[in-house]
Order: structure tokens, then sequence, then C-alpha cells
């Protein structure tokens, strides 16, 4: 009887370990993050710019590591014709470690809002403690990559991203004849902060917690 206690207790520890194992190797250490924007685009992770450009055929690529699994995407997206006059759109999509896990623009998590020109906007929008919680939820979403009217620069743009093949859809905020200014966001993981005695998983959910 001992004898079996002895090998149920060993085999516990050995399950253990290996579940431990797989999920600190399930949590993602690499990322990389492609970018286009019509017309033009600024990019960051967790606060910080990796990015910019005003050729939508030349997408930015950028690669960044996470913090435990957790990495705060925001982009910022400019159409340089003014309302009706023009048609804006961004295509971005998230590789995350050698074996991909892909996140394409057009598939939940993006949240979207409209503002002033990125000059004039100064509410840390980009900062991982933003409150993005009031952003829209939904993005209207366009063609795939490939098709649409951006369909001609295809090629050129395959070219730059390389693998694995672009699968997001191009998206805007609201109709994309309308407002000029767009702020993205993605939030990859979850931040555990701690205030005082409390544990929350977003600064988003402790400000709403506190009113």
């Amino acid at each position: 009887m001992k004898n079996q206690w002895i090998l149920c207790f060993a085999l516990t520890l050995f399950l253990s370990g290996m579940l431990l194992i797989q999920t600190a190797n399930a949590v993602p250490k690499n990322g990389k993050i492609r970018v286009s924007g019509d017309n033009t685009w600024v990019v960051f992770v967790d606060g910080e710019e990796v990015a910019a450009s005003g050729n939508w055929q030349a997408p930015t690529v950028s690669e960044f590591k996470l913090d435990k699994g957790f990495a705060q995407i925001a982009v910022y997206v400019h159409d340089a014709e003014p309302g009706a006059a023009g048609r804006g759109g961004f295509l971005a999509d998230i590789i995350l470690d050698d074996k991909p896990d892909y996140i394409g623009t057009g598939e939940d998590g993006w949240r979207c809002d409209t503002g002033k020109p990125i000059a004039d906007r100064k509410d840390g929008w980009e900062k991982v403690d933003f409150d993005d919680s009031k952003g829209e939820d939904e993005l209207e979403i366009y063609e795939k990559f490939g098709g649409g009217i951006w369909g001609f620069g295809a090629a050129i743009m395959g070219a730059i991203l390389k693998d694995p093949d672009c699968e997001a859809n191009w998206v805007w905020c609201g109709p994309n004849d309308a407002e000029d200014d767009i702020y993205f966001r993605y939030t990859i993981g979850t931040l555990a902060v701690e205030p005082e005695d409390k544990l929350a998983t977003t600064w988003a959910r402790i400000k709403n917690d506190a009113k």
C-alpha cells in the first residue's frame, strides 16, 4: 500500500510538472506586427512607437517582445483625402512566436475610435493604462487582403510581408468615407495590476470599479 501511494504521488508530481511546462510554453514570448494604412499610420507597442509610414503599398513589419504573454498594440491611421473624397483603410496582422498564432484585422478583439489628428491628441491613447472601454467594439470590415480597391497593390505588399501569407481584412471605424483619423487597439493577454488589496486584469476595470 505504501509503495502504491508513493507511486501515485510521484506520478501526480510528474504530471503537474508537465502541465506547468506546457502552460509556460503556451505563453507567447515574441511577436511581429505587420501594418498598412491608407494613407498614413503610426504603430505603438506598449506605448512606444515602433513604426510609421505613408505608403500603403509598403507595409511596416515590426518585431516585439511580450512581457509574460502581454502586449498592447495601438495604431493610428489617417486618411489624407478628407471625408467622402477618400476611402480610408487599415490592414494589420499580429504573428505570435515561431509556430504562429495569427491575429488579423477583421477578427474579434480589435477596438477602434475616432478622434483628432494625432498631433492634437494628448490623452495617452497609445499607453498600456489607457481606458479604451468606451471605444467602438465593432469595426467596419471590408475586403480581404488581395481584393477590393486595394487589390492592385497586393503583389508589391506580398513581397514585403512574405511568410505567412496575410489573411487579414481591410477595416475602418465606421464607414471609410466619413471619419479620417482613426485609433485602433488590440490587447494580447492580460496585464495583472494590484491596486491596494484588489487584483484586476486591466486598468479599465480598475477605473470602472472606482466610479
